[in-house]
């Protein structure tokens, strides 16, 4: 059974990751009918449940001046990669090993983009190193003022890393990284997601549709070459058959 693909989707908090999944996990189940698992990080699991509690500001300390103080940002980087192998291990890799498409909402990147704010790029990197590579990474950009702006109307909280002048280095972060693994070979591409909903997952198929298809649009040509190669011979046949009664 051929591998499925694994499909990441990346952006700063408000950027419209979560939105863009669900219409492309649509979009390959509806349109290309094909097998499609759509998931996302943190999960659901055991220790995304305690992550997601951190996010959200419930789980931490209070200082001794009653200011509140999430966990130490090592520890929940580690947190973070324990997850994400948990992840990897029990949902995503047996569902492409079993010809599944996996959209994912969020993967590493994310480590490195926001966890090296405070601290090396490197130990973020090193704690995620048994992870597998995308077959394809979507980084959708949205100006981090905007990203704010989406937020305030869908929710009433703010969690830990959605500060605007936080993302603004998240945002310059993503960037640098991006170009940091794209030269070492990984495919990822970015979107300009600051513009209509429908231009955005537009964009986005364009990108999509080839890495689904190329399995299909490599069995037509095949067909076809072999078609015209025996409209072909049938031809040659033809003539040649006609010469030959000519010269009797």
């Amino acid at each position: 059974m051929k591998r499925g693909k694994f499909i990441v989707l990346e952006g700063i908090d408000g950027a419209g990751c979560t939105t863009e999944a669900i219409k492309l996990k649509d979009y390959i189940d509806s349109k290309l009918k094909l097998p499609v698992h759509l998931t996302k990080e943190p999960t659901d699991g055991p220790v995304g449940g305690l992550i997601r509690s951190v996010l959200a500001k419930r789980v931490g300390t209070l200082t001794y001046d009653g200011v509140f103080r999430s966990i130490e940002p090592h520890s929940l980087a580690l947190l973070f990669a324990a997850d994400r192998v948990d992840h990897l291990e029990v949902d995503i890799k047996p569902k492409l090993e079993n010809g599944i498409v996996v959209v994912c909402d969020r993967y590493y990147l994310s480590s490195f983009a926001y966890q090296s704010l405070n601290m090396d790029l490197e130990w973020v990197e090193a704690i995620n190193s048994k992870c597998i590579t995308p077959d394809l990474t979507i980084f959708i950009q949205v100006p981090p003022l905007v990203a704010e702006r989406r937020r305030n109307k869908s929710r009433w909280h703010v969690e830990l890393y959605e500060d605007t002048a936080k993302l603004e280095q998240v945002a310059n972060n993503y960037l640098r990284i991006i170009e940091m693994l794209q030269r070492r070979g990984e495919n990822i591409v970015i979107i300009d997601g600051n513009r209509p909903p429908l231009e955005v997952h537009r964009d986005i198929i364009a990108v999509v549709r080839p890495l689904l298809t190329t399995r299909t649009s490599t069995r037509s040509r095949k067909k076809e070459d072999a078609q015209g190669t025996l409209q072909l011979d049938i031809g040659l046949n033809e003539e040649t058959d006609n010469e030959a009664e000519g010269a009797s």
